[in-house]
């Protein structure tokens, strides 16, 4: 069996066997979910030379043209690795104490895990399209059942949203398959269809709807309608999933099916798509400041700093594209390790509110210098990950538009300014609200928080390795704009 079915079966298999183990106690079951989900980065890590050009092939419905097609190059590579490095993290985040019908929690957990291989790898578009639909389901259940008081109201609100963006998605995907018939044979491959879908009937019609999809999910401004509630009411690793892993899977929507598939009309648009994102990085930035609760200001940073990531995609030129797609892994690691560490706040001070608590870096000294590491990567710090990806979006956008690049360099200073402010109200002014002697992150959650604190390091002071992926990566993105470039 190759082993990417191995890559793909192994969460599935993993989360069936989570949920049947119903008598096990919470900690032995937190252990073992953790032990499992380590298998596929142990897989990952063990082939790293040999998963380039990895591909499983069955045909599946063969009377309409489905082949169960995975494909693994340096884009899909990328994503691979975030969700194998993230779902391990999100399990180690978990209050086993407070966590009813852990079986179900840790299996749902699992299952999203192979469900996102599948669409990361995907080459099939009516697999990609199936694996893109039920990856909200598992997120559904632990927002609606996990979360908090206003649980059910967030999740509902973020399964209409997603559903109703990609409403339309499947009817795009059937017309894709008629023209192709047209053509020749129906078909759902992707390799086969960007042949053709450029210069189909109803091109940018058929782009808009897909783009309408992954903007809602990653979420481009002004789609961001349900993402507050649903990061604050989901549990913290409910919150790492969203903001780590689901908006990535909108990014990468983007950039296999956007700039794969209709990069002529994606260039065409490009102008207007950029002014949304600048919007987004202003408009979350400016929410993100007015916060008085430090989870919801974690997730309007999150989407300012997503629409930044956009607004490199929708220039076309090489450095901004490899600079979103290498900010896209960066941000994955930095806002979970962000959630992360706010949820070890959250539960130490049983509330989000940074009103009603401060000083607390005399309290908790070893989270407060944790954070604020994991601050400073948000702020993009030189020496931190995050700084060479936003430092490549500026220089590609000043390129071709230097008043935008000008313009969108301010959000730097304004994610400064809303991230100190949260260090400084919670850890640094005078102590408030202190009614009782908290406990300090010990050992234990310093060992968790060790692996994101190596590789916000390893990509900030040396990114060369990840640098050469991502060009190899970028090489597929840019099919028509590295011919613009020449003309």
């Amino acid at each position: 069996m190759p082993s990417l079915m191995w890559l793909f079966i192994l969460p599935f298999v993993s989360a069936g066997l989570l949920f049947a183990l119903s008598n096990v106690s919470g900690k032995t079951l937190k252990y073992l979910a953790v032990g499992l989900s380590l298998l596929p980065l142990i897989l990952l890590l063990v082939n790293h030379a040999h998963w380039l050009g990895s591909q499983v092939d069955y045909a599946w419905f063969p009377a309409v043209s489905i082949a169960f097609h995975l494909n693994v190059d340096a884009l899909s590579l990328l994503f691979l690795y975030l969700t194998a490095f993230i779902i391990p993290i999100s399990l180690l985040a978990v209050n086993r104490k407070n966590l009813s019908s852990p079986h179900t929690f840790y299996g749902l957990v699992l299952l999203l895990e192979g469900l996102l291989f599948g669409f990361f790898t995907a080459r099939d578009l009516a697999v990609f399209t199936v694996f893109w639909e039920a990856t909200l389901l598992p997120l559904y259940f632990l927002i609606n059942y996990w979360g908090g008081p206003q649980r059910h109201k967030a999740a509902l609100k973020f399964l209409i949203y997603l559903l109703a963006g990609s409403a339309l998605m499947v009817a795009a995907v059937l017309a894709l398959y008629f023209i192709a018939a047209q053509n020749g044979a129906g078909t759902f491959n992707l390799d086969v269809l960007a042949q053709i879908a450029p210069h189909a009937p109803y091109a940018a019609w058929l782009c808009f709807i897909f783009l309408l999809a992954f903007a809602v999910k990653t979420p481009l401004f002004p789609f961001h309608a349900w993402l507050p509630d649903a990061y604050f009411e989901a549990p913290t690793t409910g919150t790492i999933l969203l903001s780590a892993l689901l908006s990535k899977a909108g990014i990468y929507g983007i950039l296999r099916i956007g700039m794969e598939l209709f990069p002529i009309q994606m260039m065409e648009w490009g102008p207007w798509l950029l002014g949304f994102s600048i919007a987004g990085v202003f408009y979350g930035g400016l929410a993100a400041w007015m916060q008085s609760d430090f989870k919801r200001l974690l997730a309007y940073s999150s989407f300012s700093h997503v629409n930044f990531i956009l607004a490199g995609l929708f220039v076309w030129n090489d450095v901004s594209h490899g600079g979103a797609i290498l900010q896209a892994l960066n941000h994955g690691i930095t806002i979970a390790a962000l959630f992360l560490v706010a949820g070890w706040l959250q539960h130490r001070l049983e509330t989000t509110s940074m009103e009603s608590v401060g000083g607390l870096a005399k309290f908790l000294p070893q989270l407060c210098w944790l954070t604020m590491l994991f601050v400073l990567s948000s702020v993009a710090l030189p020496g931190t990950n995050t700084f060479i990806g936003e430092l490549m979006i500026l220089v590609g956008i000043f390129r071709q538009h230097p008043w935008a690049a000008a313009f969108l360099s301010l959000t730097v200073i304004l994610s400064v300014v809303y991230m100190l402010r949260w260090m400084q109200k919670v850890y640094f002014e005078q102590p408030v609200g202190i009614h009782k002697t908290w406990i300090d992150i010990k050992s234990k959650e310093l060992a968790i928080a060790l692996p994101l604190v190596a590789v916000v390091l390893w990509i900030g002071i040396y990114p060369a390795p990840v640098l050469r992926h991502v060009e190899t990566a970028t090489a597929k993105t840019l099919p028509v704009a590295n011919l613009e470039e020449t003309r």
